[in-house]
């Protein structure tokens, strides 16, 4: 493992995105699109440095991206000098389309980027994948490629739909892409070995659904390897001004499109590689729960129907040593001030249950701690009137209606509780592991210096 430290300084400008409407000509299959609105100088720019292989922070449905271009050792080295990353944590690679995924099983191992922009007077703002200098495999070619292996597929009794992708993968796809989930695919040639953490034959593969997002990598003509645009090991940032706060002067560009929908990363599922198989029976699994959900997947029905969560249902040593997936092996999403999670030991939705068991358990460690708060931070599902330790000490309350609502808040209000009410101590009360509650408690697990069972 190593943690790159030198990082070029950049007068880090921020554009806003929100007033430009953008529409896709295909939902799934190609990513060309029309830009309207008053100002598109956003997307014309993050091409430019995307090209450059300069990192670009980009709004997703999930939360703010650090992205760079996937086909460059180089720039994907960037990304983790600019987080502060391990280098043996891998990184997701965003794609915009189906074509540009299947296109990338037909690529070189060694891609030269264009960097020549694109005359902006041109329409629609959509450039045709790849952005390569490599003329045998632009155009006509590339297609005949596509073409030759959907042929060759239906020769082999195959229906000749995206032959590229490994099948257990095809329902999920069309339910659930673009959007919060992940995919362990079979590792392209293209993709340089710095995107897996620098082992495994296998990379993550997403299509993010954020039309800012889609854009920009279209735009741009490459696949985008991008984690969470957070320094390292911070709370993932959910609006552009976490990432201004975390990353100034670390990159060029802020692209803000407001706050993210859906608040916790997307969900990684296996249904490929070995982890995926118990005694020969496919048997996918998730690897980190998030913004598709586990109910969700196992209704897709056939071998989800044995879906598992990775540390609920298995573990596996190799696989903490070297993981395939971000988000498994570093402690994540912790804020400055200490959090306190408190566990549930069942469903707890009975208001009384909650006041005669977590009120008490809150109490007490504030109680215990409380010499040295003076302020505390508390994040609650619902009303939960706490008293103050001590006539000196504050507490800041925040209130949410369910795991739903925690999911999409929670990163921001750590981050506000932390570092703009600049708290001692922030409690949390958990939610039950199930629906979206499953990934907020994974993400909160991360967080937390100590978890109080109640």
């Amino acid at each position: 493992m190593g943690i790159a430290t030198a990082v070029r300084a950049f007068h880090t400008k921020v554009l806003s995105a929100e007033t430009t409407q953008l529409v896709f000509s295909s939902a799934l299959e190609d990513g060309h699109y029309t830009a309207t609105g008053s100002n598109t100088q956003w997307l014309e720019e993050s091409c430019k440095e995307l090209r450059a292989n300069n990192c670009v922070a980009i709004p997703t449905e999930t939360v703010y991206g650090l992205a760079a271009n996937a086909l460059d050792s180089q720039a994907v080295r960037s990304i983790f000098e600019t987080k502060g990353r391990p280098s043996d944590n891998p990184l997701i690679v965003h794609v915009s389309s189906m074509r540009m995924l299947r296109s990338l099983y037909h690529l070189p191992s060694t891609i030269d980027i264009v960097t020549t922009e694109q005359p902006q007077h041109q329409q629609p703002v959509a450039m045709p994948f790849l952005g390569t200098n490599n003329v045998a495999l632009e155009g006509e070619h590339l297609q005949a490629l596509l073409r030759e292996a959907e042929a060759n597929d239906r020769l082999r009794g195959g229906d000749g739909v995206w032959p590229e992708i490994p099948r257990a993968y095809h329902d999920v796809i069309r339910r659930f892409w673009p959007g919060a989930l992940t995919l362990i695919m079979p590792r392209p040639p293209c993709i340089p070995i710095e995107v897996l953490g620098g082992h495994g034959s296998t990379v993550a593969i997403r299509f993010p659904s954020h039309p800012v997002a889609r854009a920009v990598i279209s735009a741009c003509g490459l696949p985008l390897a991008a984690p969470s645009a957070n320094a390292s090991g911070k709370p993932s940032p959910t609006l552009a001004m976490h990432v201004k706060h975390d990353l100034d002067s670390r990159l060029p560009l802020i692209i803000d499109a407001g706050a993210c929908d859906v608040g916790v990363e997307s969900t990684v599922l296996d249904a490929h590689s070995s982890n995926a198989f118990v005694n020969g029976q496919l048997s996918p699994c998730i690897l980190r729960p998030g913004g598709v959900t586990f109910e969700e997947l196992k209704a897709t029905g056939g071998a989800f129907e044995r879906l598992r969560v990775y540390r609920r249902d298995f573990t596996n040593a190799e696989i903490e040593l070297n993981p395939t997936t971000p988000g498994m092996k570093y402690r994540h999403y912790s804020p400055t001030a200490p959090v306190f999670l408190f566990v549930p030991s069942s469903i707890q939705d009975d208001l009384s249950t909650r006041q005669t068991r977590l009120k008490p358990k809150m109490q007490e460690l504030l109680l215990s701690e409380g010499a040295d708060l003076h302020k505390v931070g508390v994040v609650t599902v619902g009303e939960l009137q706490l008293e103050t330790p001590h006539e000196n000490c504050e507490l800041v309350t925040w209130q949410v209606m369910d795991a739903k609502d925690l999911a999409h808040r929670i990163f921001a209000l750590l981050r506000l509780l932390d570092e703009t009410e600049h708290v001692d101590a922030i409690l949390v009360e958990g939610v039950e592991e199930a629906n979206e509650g499953l990934a907020v408690m994974n993400r909160l697990g991360k967080a937390a210096l100590h978890h109080i069972p109640w």
